[in-house]
């Protein structure tokens, strides 16, 4: 046992220092100079040339095509020389809403965060708006001005520049105009706007024309707007909520044993949803098993009402119906009518007694007495 333990961390060891010898490498492969010619090429292709002439290979995130104009069929021109590779590829990257980070053994094409709280695929004026705010000094001559101050600024900057963008601030009273803002000297509009997004309860993004200024709960419960399409059939709510929380790029945050209190009988999801928005997916899966959400500024917040499992305090379900756009409803117990309930009784009733005759019928002996209730001409 010792010597498998040994061996395993001897394993990992070496793994990770293979990690450490690859990043190190791509990074002084990033700081070399480079000639690139890249002619009229879909963004896949133009990575695969990179790749092939540079040795460094570069693969996009999970959700970066999804938020481009022409998703794989977006197309790229640029001719680099003398430049090094890191320099290159931030020259390329931001005319297209993108960013890079070093991963252990490649480079990753991200989204800039702005461009992620689209909630959609961008436009090519969005990709423009995102391009000019960061090429482009603010020039404030304070590091740390008030938001109005701040907003001003990069306002009057897109004025000077004579482009056809401008602030829309509504951020009403979520974030005080007063409230001091630390920004490097050396900031981009971009930077600026971010520093923002990182220290107060608003956050930003193009739309249109518009750097538009919101708080960050209504940014999130437009990303919760998105439209899926997707069919679990026998998933994990767990995995279930994952999916939801990586498809809208929405932190789900959880109470503590919220998961572990859903009785094991709804813990397992057979739902389909057919251009359903992830709001509506969340709705029918807290119908489903229990659950309860809210938003807040740091992303969705999911508790379980119910205390602990033998509480009783769980809402049960007796029946389910479908929306027009393929979500699921179900109802509990608690939000039907009486008169309804007794209907849904004498249905349950009479199934059971169906059951009954068939199984006598066929001659079936349960290992068990049937459960205490009215006799019945067909009770066994």
């Amino acid at each position: 046992m010792r010597l498998l333990l040994a061996l395993v961390i001897v394993l990992s060891l070496s793994l990770a220092a293979f990690a450490d010898k690859t990043s190190a490498l791509i990074n002084e492969q990033l700081d070399k100079l480079t000639t690139l010619t890249i002619d009229n090429a879909t963004l896949p292709a133009a990575l695969d040339t990179i790749a092939k002439q540079t040795g460094v290979p570069i693969k996009p995130a999970s959700n970066t095509y999804d938020l481009l104009p022409w998703g794989e069929q977006t197309t790229i021109n640029a001719k680099i020389e003398n430049q090094t590779l890191r320099q290159a590829l931030d020259a390329i990257t931001r005319k297209l809403g993108l960013q890079t980070e070093l991963k252990d053994e490649y480079v990753e094409l991200q989204p800039m965060p702005p461009l992620a709280r689209i909630g959609r695929r961008s436009t090519v004026t969005e990709l423009e708006c995102l391009d000019l705010l960061s090429s482009t000094p603010l020039n404030l001559g304070t590091d740390h001005p008030k938001v109005q101050q701040l907003l001003d600024a990069v306002d009057q900057k897109l004025v000077d520049l004579k482009s056809s963008f401008a602030v829309e601030n509504r951020l009403g009273d979520k974030v005080s105009a007063d409230k001091t803002i630390a920004v490097a000297r050396n900031a981009t509009l971009y930077d600026a706007l971010e520093a923002i997004a990182n220290q107060t309860s608003g956050t930003w993004y193009p739309w249109g024309k518009s750097v538009l200024l919101v708080p960050k709960e209504d940014q999130i419960r437009n990303q919760l707007m998105k439209t899926i399409t997707i069919r679990y059939d026998g998933a994990d709510v767990q995995e279930v909520l994952n999916e939801l929380a990586r498809r809208a790029n929405v932190d789900f945050n959880y109470e503590s044993g919220a998961i572990a209190r859903i009785p094991q009988q709804f813990r397992t999801v057979k739902l389909t949803f057919d251009n359903a928005t992830i709001k509506q997916a969340l709705e029918s899966l807290a119908s489903f098993t229990g659950l309860a959400y809210a938003v807040n500024e740091k992303g969705v917040y999911i508790w379980n009402p119910t205390s602990s499992v033998g509480s009783g305090g769980r809402d049960p379900i007796v029946g389910s119906f479908q929306l027009d756009d393929g979500t699921q409803i179900f109802i509990t117990e608690s939000k039907v009518p009486d008169d309804v309930k007794q209907y849904v009784e004498s249905k349950r009733k009479a199934f059971v007694d169906r059951m009954r005759k068939a199984m006598k019928a066929e001659g079936f002996q349960p290992a068990t007495k049937p459960t205490s209730q009215p006799a019945t001409d067909e009770t066994l």
